[in-house]
């Protein structure tokens, strides 16, 4: 069985619908799909009766923390999506990032990019958590940018003339909120943290996985990764981190997909729930 256990949605900074996701999924034969959209969780609904008993849908979603000055992304998995506290976090965090984007909205303007808040809202009318890839479709748009690369390296980047730096938690922090809504924390793309040693102190919080399959990982790292789960009794997982942006890997959901064997502690885990 094929399986994909991140991806986003026009509820945060992807391009389709969870219905459209879905659609994807079906067509290249996958068996189980999670939603991780950032601080974001109204898409799961849409997603699971889209799904219908065809595929299995894993609530999920991804928030971001901070260590030692280094952006760290925790996904959390098969949570109470009722859970009062986890809707209390999650309102305070989409504001705080709505907050970042309208001032990244503002550099652009004083760096002369005549782009407005309403062009970024005519990008993803429904997501109520909006991102720099929006920014950066706009800045496409508009003809600043070639493409959303060129948009994040010279005007998004932290290095670009137009940043304004994430909202972030601690990571206990992150963990403790995803675990007091019943669910599994998992630590996102830990090649993209770029320093081993900090992957490693990561994992001695009360963490319960690790994604050692990604898009950013050759089989050197997922080797790497999955003996850093075995060694402290973590399972793994993985998934495409898809967002549907135009040049951006993968295009489709479906072409980069998971083998259900690899990630079968997970599956077994959230199966039985």
């Amino acid at each position: 069985m094929l399986v994909d256990f991140h991806m986003h949605s026009v509820f945060s900074d992807g391009c389709l619908s969870p219905r459209e996701l879905v659609a994807q999924g079906r067509l290249h034969g996958l068996g189980m799909m999670a939603l991780t959209d950032h601080d974001e969780i109204a898409g799961i609904d849409s997603m699971i009766e889209a799904a219908g008993q065809d595929i299995k849908i894993i609530p999920g979603m991804e928030l971001s923390s901070s260590y030692k000055g280094k952006e760290v992304h925790i996904l959390g998995y098969d949570f109470d999506c009722q859970s009062p506290l986890l809707h209390s976090y999650l309102d305070y965090f989409k504001a705080r990032r709505l907050e970042r984007i309208q001032k990244m909205v503002d550099r652009c303007r004083e760096n002369g990019c005549a782009i407005s808040w309403a062009d970024i809202q005519a990008i993803a009318p429904k997501t109520s958590a909006y991102g720099r890839p929006h920014i950066a479709q706009v800045l496409v748009q508009k003809g600043y940018a070639k493409d959303t690369n060129e948009a994040f390296d010279k005007i998004l980047s932290s290095k670009g003339t137009c940043y304004v730096p994430k909202p972030k938690e601690a990571v206990d922090r992150v963990i403790d909120v995803i675990h007091d809504a019943g669910g599994y924390a998992v630590l996102a793309h830990p090649g993209l943290i770029k320093n081993d040693d900090y992957v490693k102190q990561i994992l001695n919080f009360p963490i319960d996985g690790i994604e050692a399959y990604h898009t950013s990982h050759n089989f050197s790292q997922e080797d790497k990764y999955r003996s850093m789960a075995e060694q402290r009794g973590l399972f793994v997982t993985g998934g495409s981190d898809f967002h549907g942006i135009e040049g951006r890997y993968p295009s489709s959901i479906g072409e980069y997909t998971v083998e259900s064997e690899l990630v079968e502690e997970f599956i077994n885990l959230v199966s039985c729930d």
